[in-house]
């Protein structure tokens, strides 16, 4: 279905019946993703669980951009709150995937009355004073030296996000997935969709002011179980941001899947529903 709120068309995908139970809702990442594979790798066994809700935000996936080309953590955040009042959901369990992470932890120190949990996959929350863990991963994954060379030219003249400029599919593979054949799964999902990220979201974020206080630190104030699930060959996220998260929470936990990179859902599915499936049913 499409929702509109604050002048952007939404989509939006209900699965089960909302009143059964406290639904779930998958927050994707990005920033500027969309949630097509993830809704057909994880979404089956997930459903089984009970209510799921997926949508793509504002420019990302299926549903339109801004005409004037605004975001914002502030809008993206007020885009999920106007959505759960027309889905006429009380209390939600968020799930949020990368970006995805950090924008249902903002949601919920904005919303903690809507909040019953939070499932935070692939991220320790941003903080600008963690280092990116992204030119040492991309490095231990080139295949050879003339890409290693490129990797840090990128990264000494333009800082760490400019790596993604110089690294070709094989080594974005190798970075993002663990296990080969997942990749070409997602792969031919992503091409299968026809969509892609167009950087518009990612690049108006990255202009945002850092926050005046930490979002960590705001989390922590707030009574809430946390699940952190992060892939021990996650380059993307590194394992010592959730780590360490984990360890600043009051009622958090964390579980590193072995056999996966930043995607435990699509590398250990049976395994990723079952953690969720145990989180759900803390009271």
């Amino acid at each position: 279905m499409d929702i509109v709120v604050n002048g952007i068309r939404h989509w939006v995908r209900v699965v089960g019946e909302l009143g059964a139970a406290t639904p779930l809702v998958v927050v994707h990442g990005g920033p500027g993703g969309f949630v097509y594979d993830f809704e057909r790798l994880t979404g089956p066994a997930l459903e089984r669980l009970g209510p799921v809700v997926y949508y793509e935000q504002r420019g990302s996936g299926r549903s339109d951009s801004p005409y004037d080309g605004k975001y914002s953590i502030e809008l993206l955040v007020d885009d999920l709150e106007q959505l759960r009042r027309e889905l006429r959901i009380e209390r939600m369990v968020l799930l949020g995937i990368s970006f995805g992470g950090d924008l249902a932890a903002e949601f919920a120190v904005v919303h903690p009355e809507r909040v019953d949990g939070l499932i935070l996959q692939g991220t320790g929350l941003a903080e600008r004073s963690r280092p990116s863990p992204w030119p040492s991963g991309f490095e231990a994954v080139a295949a050879d030296d003339a890409m290693r060379t490129a990797i840090r030219v990128a990264v000494e003249r333009s800082g760490p996000s400019a790596v993604w400029d110089v690294v070709d599919r094989e080594t974005t593979d190798r970075f993002l997935f663990h296990q080969p054949a997942v990749a070409q799964r997602i792969r031919e999902l992503w091409a299968e969709s026809g969509l892609v990220n167009t950087g518009a979201m990612s690049a108006a974020l990255a202009e945002e002011p850092v926050r005046a206080v930490s979002l960590v630190d705001e989390l922590a104030e707030l009574d809430l179980p946390v699940l952190v699930l992060i892939g021990l060959w996650d380059r993307n996220a590194g394992v010592d941001g959730p780590r360490d998260l984990v360890t600043r929470l009051p009622r958090a936990e964390l579980h590193v899947f072995e056999n996966s990179a930043h995607f435990p859902n699509a590398e250990e599915t049976d395994r990723y529903v079952n953690k969720i499936a145990r989180f759900l049913a803390v009271p």
